[in-house]
């Protein structure tokens, strides 16, 4: 028996050009335009802002803050 043997370092030829895509589906379409790049320009107040929420939200929280927290005195004045 012969083996058929394939040179990985060469292209199949599938008889689909390379360069386009063969059909260009709906949910193709649809992905590209929900994924395409968006940049807001943003004033400095925004800017500020924003960047205190991503602070916010992107801050370390450790067992000792959270206990620091929980155990803190508190003083009530009447």
């Amino acid at each position: 028996m012969e083996e058929n043997k394939v040179n990985s370092a060469e292209p199949m030829n599938t008889g689909v050009r390379g360069d386009v895509p063969a059909k260009i589906s709906a949910w193709t379409k649809v992905k590209k335009f929900l994924c395409q790049e968006v940049t807001i320009p943003l004033t400095p107040k925004q800017e500020k802002v924003f960047q205190e929420v991503h602070d916010f939200w992107h801050q370390d929280v450790t067992w000792k803050g959270f206990k620091e927290f929980w155990l803190q005195e508190i003083e009530i004045t009447l």
